[in-house]
């Protein structure tokens, strides 16, 4: 069957429609991400990128032949498992992730295998869409902190590094959130994908130079970082420390991409014109294929839909007896939740315990948005984990740009189960939501500020963890 008869046409635009019914909420929450996050903002322009990348070769598309394969099926059936799973987890990434890879694999079914395989780039490259990434921005800072520090010290400037703050002769610097790098390194291997797509036509060198638009980056970061630091100690602190600082990152990055294509055009292969050699495919297509694949959605859909949702409330009720925590630098924060509260003793010991449902209307346990403490104000020192048969914990300290520091002990619980990873948090709660196990979760956590005046800090607020009750 020809790609333009007006049977598939019509079969392929019920195919999408289903689509977009099935998965509106997790397309709805990628445009809302890239509208409000300068970091992937470029979702916009994935989709008229791979329709350009399709229409540029529109003689050989128009004119190829179709036929419906089984071989996308198992990956479309784990797609819409992992969304049932993200559905009942709240994990928003993973339901966006599931809706590009199946639009993949129903385009990839409705077309079959030979036209899928000569247009795979612009297929593939739709999953730039999803709006993922922000988990490496710990370990990118972590990266961004040793090369400052490396050459500084290799410049012969005094540096002394206490986690991720960085300390010269002339200043204290913090390697926040926004110097981690993470919205160079998106923009560069989206931009360096496609360039590699364009420019070469060896697997070999297209791969290489993929590589290299993830490397080149990290690494630049690092030298902006440390030319920040070095431009600050040289003016005594009088420039990069200010709106200059930004002009001067989004101006060396721009900088780092066209030298990025500059060093990539070197070694260019010579594209040949292309002749006109639509796919032809012998075999008569088959309704049954896509038919089967819309119902594999719509009982998806369905399934989705008996998941119960809870409510969330107005205002929180207060869960906890005892003194409201007021002007604490804790910044401990889990909005929308059912419940919450947050005091303080008569020796500073401060206790918070929020409660959520497995599934909101508003809120999650598990969010980007929830912190255990302000990552702007505080810098973690050390991190143990405390576990046996009968108390899970997680224990920080932290420092901030004063030298004051502060402990936190934290934990979530989902039934009887206690943990201190988000990832296993997330999985018990999909678990729960999916068998109509317990549907609440709680975060607990004790806090102390200037704790290096306790003798015994971790035993004391394992303690108040110990002493909530909480109100179910």
């Amino acid at each position: 069957m020809n790609i333009t008869d007006k049977r598939f046409l019509a079969l392929f635009s019920i195919i999408l429609i289903a689509w977009a019914v099935v998965y509106q909420e997790a397309i709805m929450g990628m445009e809302a991400i890239w509208s409000r996050s300068d970091t992937f903002a470029h979702g916009y322009f994935i989709l008229p990128i791979s329709i350009w990348l399709l229409w540029r070769d529109k003689e050989n598309l128009l004119a190829s032949q179709v036929n419906s394969t089984w071989l996308p099926l198992p990956i479309l059936a784990g797609s819409l498992f992992v969304w049932l799973f993200s559905y009942a987890a709240d994990i928003n990434v993973l339901g966006q992730l599931s809706a590009v890879v199946s639009l993949i694999c129903l385009i990839w079914l409705m077309v079959g295998n030979k036209v899928a395989w000569r247009y795979k780039f612009p297929l593939a490259y739709l999953l730039f869409a999803v709006p993922m990434g922000e988990n490496l921005i710990p370990w990118l800072q972590d990266v961004t902190a040793w090369f400052t520090v490396a050459f500084l010290k290799l410049n012969g400037i005094p540096v002394y590094v206490d986690g991720l703050y960085i300390q010269i002769p002339t200043g204290l610097f913090e390697v926040a959130v926004a110097c981690s790098g993470i919205r160079y390194l998106i923009a560069s291997v989206t931009i360096g994908t496609l360039f590699a797509s364009l420019t070469y036509t060896s697997t070999k060198k297209q791969v290489i130079f993929i590589l290299f638009s993830i490397l080149m980056p990290v690494v630049a970061n690092g030298i902006r970082a440390y030319g920040i630091v070095a431009i600050a100690y040289y003016s005594d602190m009088e420039y990069a420390t200010g709106v200059d600082h930004l002009i001067y990152g989004w101006l060396f990055f721009g900088v780092i991409i066209m030298l990025m294509f500059w060093i990539g055009s070197k070694f260019a292969d010579e594209q040949l014109a292309e002749k006109i050699v639509p796919i032809k495919v012998t075999k008569n297509y088959q309704y049954k294929i896509a038919l089967f694949a819309l119902c594999v959605m719509v009982t998806s859909f369905v399934l989705i839909q008996t998941m119960p949702i809870t409510k969330s409330p107005a205002m929180p009720d207060i869960m906890l007896h005892g003194k409201e925590a007021q002007n604490s630098n804790w910044g401990i924060s889990f909005d929308g939740s059912l419940n919450k509260s947050h005091i303080i003793n008569e020796v500073g010991i401060e206790t918070f315990v929020a409660k959520f449902a497995n599934r909101q209307t508003e809120g999650e346990l598990i969010s980007l948005n929830n912190v255990i403490f302000n990552p702007d104000k505080w810098t973690i020192i050390k991190t143990q984990n405390s576990t046996n048969s009968e108390f899970t914990s997680k224990f920080i300290v932290l420092r901030n740009m004063q030298g004051n520091e502060r402990s936190i002990l934290f934990r979530y619980v989902i039934g009887n189960t206690q943990s201190t990873s988000k990832i296993i948090a997330k999985v018990i709660q999909a678990w729960h939501s999916l068998f109509h196990y317990s549907s609440h979760g709680y975060i607990e956590a004790a806090s102390v500020g200037n704790s290096q005046k306790l003798t015994d800090v971790e035993s004391t607020l394992k303690k108040a963890l110990n002493d909530i009750r909480r109100i179910e």
